[in-house]
């Protein structure tokens, strides 16, 4: 067993798969992390192709029935379908979501608008989202969103402060928002893939709503919580889900 960098993570070799693979200590048994390819002459893009089911193909926010949107808007390659091993509690991943739009909306006939009509008249938010895995399923996995809010934090009217938590990037420092109160909640750290971009520093995570993701959903990996802040990452999560959110729905509609 081949030690990482990282004193919290482990690389090991998989004769069935023939590749490298990481595990992570969660502060009681080593688990699967990711594949990491092998670290030998075989192809890297070959050995991604034998684990990556390529879905079909989506059109971004184009919609048959919101003719503003002229041309489909298809995702970057990094996101595609992958193994349901990929996604264990504390990975930062991010897809294109979809929801129904809250009671205020106004604006799905802008000709930019992530809104689009759909059956029955209705209008519904399509974005590009940010989730962190809380509970890993046999098919699906339960997520909690990442928001900016706007740029707004918990500033914004509306947003509960107290079911958020401060998410800074790793070799930075969490930071409130000028009129912005401290949050009960100890601020999370993670650890971003080298090609991404540091968090926002108006990036707060709600703990009190999480989504069932299938995964055969394509997705961009972004990262992970660090692994000493995993214990509070989770018992937030798990404190929040036995209470009633305080939250109107409409504020998280289309929230970024």
């Amino acid at each position: 067993m081949a030690q990482n960098s990282d004193p919290y993570m482990s690389v090991h070799w998989s004769e069935e798969h023939q590749a490298h693979y990481r595990t992570r200590w969660n502060g009681q048994a080593w688990v699967f992390w990711d594949y990491i390819g092998r670290r030998d002459s075989l192809d890297a893009h070959q050995f991604t192709n034998s684990l990556v089911v390529q879905g079909h193909p989506i059109e971004g926010t184009y919609n048959s029935q919101n003719p503003q949107s002229q041309q489909s808007e298809p995702l970057h390659p990094s996101y595609y379908v992958r193994d349901g091993r990929y996604f264990q509690p504390g990975r930062v991943f991010s897809m294109l979501f979809t929801e129904a739009a809250g009671t205020t909306v106004t604006d799905y006939n802008t000709t930019h608008s992530a809104i689009s009509q759909v059956a029955y008249g209705e209008p519904v938010y399509t974005q590009i989202r940010r989730f962190i895995v809380v509970r890993h399923k046999r098919e699906f996995c339960y997520a909690v969103p990442i928001f900016t809010y706007g740029g707004r934090g918990t500033t914004k009217p509306g947003v509960v402060a107290k079911e958020h938590a401060i998410a800074y990037s790793y070799g930075s420092q969490a930071r409130l928002l000028t009129n912005e109160a401290p949050l009960e909640k100890n601020s999370i750290c993670v650890v971003m893939n080298p090609s991404e971009r540091p968090l926002h520093i108006a990036s707060r995570i709600y703990f009190s709503i999480h989504h069932p993701i299938q995964y055969n959903v394509k997705v961009r990996d972004l990262g992970y919580v660090h692994p000493s802040q995993m214990q509070d990452f989770q018992g937030y999560w798990h404190m929040e889900n036995r209470a009633d959110t305080s939250q109107d729905p409409d504020i998280t509609a289309g929230a970024v």
